[in-house]
């Protein structure tokens, strides 16, 4: 039996895009990925998804359709893989459900013949409080600045350009209180060195966020009820999941340097995420409580594995889905490649919510080859079921 062509298929979360201007959102993703293959003589092709920030889960699923069978994914002899990030993943889910009331076009076959494996990273399978919030006008407005602080980390502009627009913001409530007027000068001011091109492109992007917030309130753990119990996985494929957990923020102010306390709106989006998604909801269950192990070392983590642990964005809990591959010990962004130290690094990239995850290279690394392990694995296990 000849050797299948693989195709991934890397799908952003809810801060999300595949790409604005040179900037990635799965950084370093695939190089890693690819390296894996080529080490076992298989073709890869690796595409990035450009889907919609916050529009429905149903949307961004029919773009993940259309994007493979824009590259041909539905053709004979080609191995499907589906690697989502938070809410990535659940685009991945429901475009692979049997049945599911999808538009599709109409060159595109079954999915069911060629996908093998659905892999989430950070996924919120049963929801996350944050979405109730930033369902709200408060939180439309928390999201739109921590997108944009994350994009503007993404392009290496250093955080510290914020030290004087933002120093009245180093309180909680300062940030959820954000009003109009400040979003647009914090935005000019980050935007600047922009070329037109792109300032234009990302500004789209950005207001993309307030005009369409579908996938806010799927993601809520009520939400999130009813797409378990109306979205089934698809026979034949392996659904793998990572669970990501950071410390408390509590851990992390006690922490901060000197130097820190320049720039301190990281630490702050970073408290702010974390205590609002820490308020799991009475009558909507996270999958049952794990131990407190972190799977790539092997040893205990500092911390309890709770309804209130995250990674500052979805409750790790709500994470496992499918084959639970372990904790890994990073923040929401640390495992798409931006976990550097702080903004005073002068490698490429940068640690934008100041977690104190201390996730590093070699821990991003192992995840990635693992994941791809797994994918290869999975497609050769299924070649010698079909022989």
């Amino acid at each position: 039996m000849d050797q299948p062509r693989h195709q991934i298929y890397l799908i952003p979360g809810f801060f999300g895009f595949s790409s604005l201007g040179e900037i990635s959102y799965f950084r370093a993703v695939r190089e890693i990925l690819e390296d894996v293959f080529i080490r076992r003589g298989i073709d890869v092709e690796i595409i990035g998804v450009d889907t919609l920030p916050t529009a429905s889960i149903k949307e961004r699923a029919q773009k993940l359709i259309r994007t493979v069978d824009d590259h041909r994914g539905f053709d004979d002899g080609v191995a499907l893989h589906f690697v989502g990030h938070s809410t990535g993943a659940l685009d991945a889910r429901l475009a692979a459900t049997p049945g599911a009331q999808l538009e599709r076009p109409s060159s595109a076959g079954s999915i069911d013949e060629n996908l093998r494996t659905v892999v989430s990273i950070g996924a919120p399978h049963y929801g996350t409080p944050l979405a109730n919030f930033f369902s709200t006008f408060y939180g439309q407005n928390l999201l739109y600045l921590v997108t944009l602080v994350m994009i503007v980390g993404l392009w290496r502009r250093p955080i510290r350009l914020l030290a004087g627009l933002l120093g009245q913001v180093t309180r909680v409530n300062d940030l959820l209180h954000l009003n109009d007027s400040l979003i647009e000068q914090i935005t000019d001011q980050l935007l600047k060195d922009f070329n037109e091109d792109v300032e234009r492109e990302v500004r789209r992007f950005l207001h993309s966020i307030l005009d369409d917030q579908g996938s806010m309130v799927q993601l809520t753990p009520e939400g999130m009820d009813i797409f378990n119990a109306t979205v089934p996985d698809a026979p034949g494929t392996r659904y793998v999941s990572y669970a990501t957990a950071a410390p408390a923020p509590t851990q992390v102010l006690r922490k901060i340097r000197l130097r820190h306390l320049l720039t301190p709106l990281n630490k702050v989006l970073y408290g702010t995420l974390w205590t609002l998604t820490s308020r799991a909801h009475s009558g909507y269950d996270y999958h049952s409580p794990i131990e407190a192990k972190d799977a790539i070392s092997g040893h205990p983590l500092p911390f309890d594995i709770n309804e209130s642990t995250s990674d500052g964005v979805v409750p790790t809990l709500s994470q496992i889905w499918g084959d639970f591959r372990g904790v890994v010990r990073a923040d929401h962004l640390d495992v798409v490649g931006h976990y550097l130290r702080g903004p005073f690094d002068v490698q490429d990239g940068a640690d934008w919510f100041g977690s104190g995850a201390r996730f590093d290279r070699a821990d991003f690394e192992w995840l990635w080859e693992d994941i791809g392990h797994v994918m290869i694995e999975t497609s050769e296990r299924d070649d010698t079921a079909a022989d």
